[in-house]
């Protein structure tokens, strides 16, 4: 039996079986075909008719119904079915050389994305585009307070984001600062000092004893003695913290992000935040520095929905920080989902694809790539809203697609 009978077979009675399924598997085999444009369509049928019947929308007549007419059309579509539409896995190279394909799988997305009306070879796509989806209001907020602070000459900048993990606060933070080195030229970046995990965006924590205040101030200083190779002993910790600052004097911006997370939340954390604030804003008052921008994103599982107390507290701690230290701080609390129409304007604006029902429908196929995003699904067809979390998931598909065509 070839490989396409067999295929046929195990699609067909997958159809008979469980149509979600069936989807599932038809978008798993044929992932690497132009065909997958017919499952797509059916499979996003499939969810919204599914997500209507859950809200009450139609009645379960008619959501048989719909299920009774896309399993048709997807059995009429069986036949249609060639050889070289089959993914293969990338453990079978030479099959997969013989009938013209890669070697190792592409995604349905990315076949997708072959469809976009995009001129990719001329496109200057970079590791921005990796998380520069828009937020209309928050960014403009903290440009807004940027800008506000360079014009003022403030040498220290402290901007705390609090948000699920889901809705990617860290991600905010690396935008920024990959915003402000979109303006450089090669020369230009060179002064300015990054986080060294800003590639990975894996980020490491604020450094802070459990101890205490002031165990916490020794825990910055011994970061900081590590970050710069500083090996002098000074005391009091503000003295070396300000010996440490003129140390980095050639740099124009040095740039932190320091994550906060509830679940780690001790109760003298704000008066910690404040010292910090005050301590290195005090020093910016007697020297010429560079632009130092501290990021803190501040992780809070479920704030934008139905937080618990701990994370309500965390989360109202970090406001009110902000509002004692305004002229320093800045806070954006809570990010929340991306609304659809802000995904679409930036496939329009980034990339030039103006079609909003092309980029829903790599919405809900980067929502069905595994049970846990299929999970989210639902969620997004009726409020029409997505989590970060699964935006990103979609821009590193655009990118990496990108990165091939050249």
């Amino acid at each position: 039996m070839t490989l396409l009978e067999t295929t046929i077979i195990q699609l067909r009675n997958a159809l008979a079986a469980d149509l979600g399924d069936a989807i599932a598997l038809m978008l798993e085999n044929l992932s690497v075909s132009p065909q997958i444009k017919v499952v797509v369509l059916q499979a996003n049928r499939y969810h919204r008719a599914k997500s209507n019947r859950g809200a009450g929308l139609i009645t379960a007549d008619e959501f048989n119904t719909t299920c009774t007419q896309i399993c048709s059309a997807l059995l009429d579509f069986l036949p249609e079915i060639k050889e070289s539409d089959i993914s293969l896995p990338s453990s079978d190279p030479q099959k997969a050389a013989l009938l013209g394909l890669p070697t190792a799988q592409s995604s349905p997305l990315q076949t997708l994305l072959a469809g976009l009306r995009v001129d990719w070879k001329t496109l200057p796509i970079n590791e921005l585009h990796l998380v520069n989806s828009n937020r209309f209001t928050e960014i403009r907020t903290l440009r807004r307070a940027l800008r506000d602070r360079n014009e003022a000459e403030q040498a220290f900048q402290f901007y705390f984001v609090n948000a699920c993990q889901m809705q990617k606060p860290e991600s905010f933070a690396k935008r920024v600062i990959l915003e402000i080195m979109a303006r450089m030229d090669e020369e230009e970046r060179k002064a300015i000092l990054i986080p060294p995990e800003l590639k990975s965006g894996r980020f490491g924590e604020l450094p802070f004893d459990f101890m205490g205040l002031e165990d916490s101030k020794v825990a910055l200083a011994k970061y900081l003695q590590a970050h710069y190779g500083f090996n002098e002993r000074i005391e009091p910790v503000e003295d070396f913290l300000r010996a440490c600052v003129l140390k980095t004097l050639d740099y124009k911006y040095i740039t932190f992000i320091f994550s906060i997370h509830a679940s780690k939340w001790e109760p003298f954390l704000p008066e910690y935040l404040a010292w910090i604030i005050q301590t290195f804003t005090k020093i910016g008052e007697d020297h010429k520095l560079p632009t130092f921008l501290f990021f803190f994103p501040v992780f809070a599982h479920n704030l934008h929905e139905t937080p618990g107390n701990l994370q309500k507290e965390v989360a109202d701690a970090i406001v009110q920080l902000g509002k004692n230290e305004n002229t320093f701080a800045t806070v954006i609390s809570p990010l929340l989902p991306v609304p659809n129409e802000e995904i679409a304007d930036w496939f329009s604006t980034e990339l030039g694809e103006a079609d909003q029902s092309k980029v829903e429908d790599l919405l809900l196929l980067t929502l069905q790539r595994d049970k846990a995003a299929l999970a989210r699904l639902d969620k997004f067809l009726s409020t029409k809203k997505a989590d970060m979390y699964d935006v990103e998931a979609l821009q590193k598909e655009v990118f990496e697609f990108a990165q091939k065509q050249f």
